[in-house]
């Protein structure tokens, strides 16, 4: 594994600066020719043979690697992807403020029936159709749309919020008039019975759950479900380990491959899996993550990353929601863990930081200094109080 000395944290654009000189040690260890590493540095807007899969029901032919859009600022970064082939994109109205569907509108302007677009829309269970439709409208606007190709609930938590009739009536309506297509969820935490639930429906053409290798193995059995009822689904927080391992110093010492490039190849191994949507603001980012879909797949290799992940299981965060509910001060335990991943893994501060504070009165973990033992017991074994006392001294 490409790794600098004294266990110097990787990152993805670490791994291009050091390609070049490193070629011929890594084509030799994860199959990777000296030709096809500079030429995927050299070239950024060189397609790198993108594949496609069905994503259920829908039947629409989906890039394997789809672009996130939380942190895009340039437009030309997401021709770029078009240019690689990649055509799904998934958005939020509350990217940016609103300004991440701006920016994806704007940057599509042109080019719009290349893409396959994806939004979201919030609803606690309860949330009337005409509140959803005006949700849908703002998006559409912003995104200078007439249409998006799937809207979804934004972090569906709960069998009440998948169940919702109103929101079943939104998505009707707003099919019959021609401003969606596909009907679908993300969901962060409590993904099994969420999905479950969506399967149970018969409503939802995809699925959004958090899926990778760290987190596969509780995750695997309910997207195999989905698959079988010809539900896409779609791979979020692909890049999860590789992070996670930034965390984790040393964890990943002595692997072969780059370890976001293993993330991706992971997560598309299962074919259950349509498409992985990864955050890649960047040229570099864009180009490093597209060598992953272009090169071989060793899996030889990805047993010893998968090896290593299980290695750092324990204690480390599982985004399984497992913990929601078990505080009796009301804390968001699992959205606070999210966080500090966003902040310590992602490098994303500024955004980790204003969810933070934008929890309601109460649910931060300010509330941790009334109780002298913490009550939230994690299976997987993190210091929940630790890392909460930890989370709020960092973005409070």
């Amino acid at each position: 594994m490409s790794r600098a000395e004294n266990d110097e944290e990787i990152t993805r654009r670490d791994f291009l600066l050091r390609a070049a000189a490193a070629a011929a040690a890594l084509g030799a260890a994860s199959g990777v020719t000296r030709l096809e590493v500079n030429a995927a540095v050299a070239s950024p807007s060189r397609r790198a043979r993108m594949k496609y899969r069905v994503l259920g029901r829908t039947k629409l032919k989906v890039s394997v690697l789809g672009l996130g859009t939380i942190k895009v600022e340039s437009p030309a970064v997401v021709r770029a992807a078009l240019d690689k082939g990649i055509n799904f994109f998934d958005t939020a109205e509350c990217y940016q403020g609103g300004n991440g569907e701006v920016k994806l509108g704007k940057a599509l302007e042109g080019r719009r029936d290349e893409a396959i677009v994806a939004t979201k829309w919030h609803t606690d269970g309860s949330t009337p159709a005409k509140g959803l439709l005006a949700s849908l409208d703002g998006s559409l606007k912003r995104l200078n749309m007439d249409h998006v190709d799937l809207i979804q609930i934004h972090g569906a938590e709960n069998v009440r919020q998948v169940e919702s009739d109103e929101l079943w009536d939104a998505f009707s309506r707003a099919k019959k008039a021609g401003k969606v297509r596909f009907n679908g969820l993300s969901t962060h935490s409590n993904q099994v019975e969420v999905i479950q639930a969506a399967i149970k429906t018969g409503r939802y053409d995809a699925v959004l759950p958090a899926y990778n290798a760290l987190v596969g193995e509780r995750v695997a059995g309910v997207i195999a479900g989905a698959k079988e009822a010809d539900v896409g689904v779609i791979a979020m927080k692909v890049l999860q380990p590789a992070h996670e391992a930034k965390i984790r110093h040393g964890i990943f010492k002595g692997l072969r491959g780059n370890p976001f490039h293993r993330s991706i190849q992971w997560v598309l191994r299962d074919k259950n899996v349509s498409t992985a949507i990864v955050d890649m603001p960047t040229f570099d980012e864009l180009t490093s993550d597209c060598v992953a879909i272009s090169m071989a797949q060793n899996l030889v290799e990805l047993d010893e990353f998968e090896h290593a992940v299980a290695l750092m299981s324990a204690g480390s965060c599982h985004l399984c929601g497992a913990c929601t509910g078990q505080c009796p001060q009301r804390v968001k335990v699992a959205d606070i863990m999210r966080y500090r991943l966003y902040h310590d893994g992602y490098g994303d501060r500024d955004r980790a930081a204003e969810l933070y504070r934008s929890l309601p009165a109460g649910a931060s973990a300010a509330a941790c200094s009334n109780c002298e033992q913490c009550r939230v017991v994690c299976p997987w074994g993190v210091p929940v109080r630790a890392r909460l006392e930890e989370v709020h001294g960092v973005l409070a």
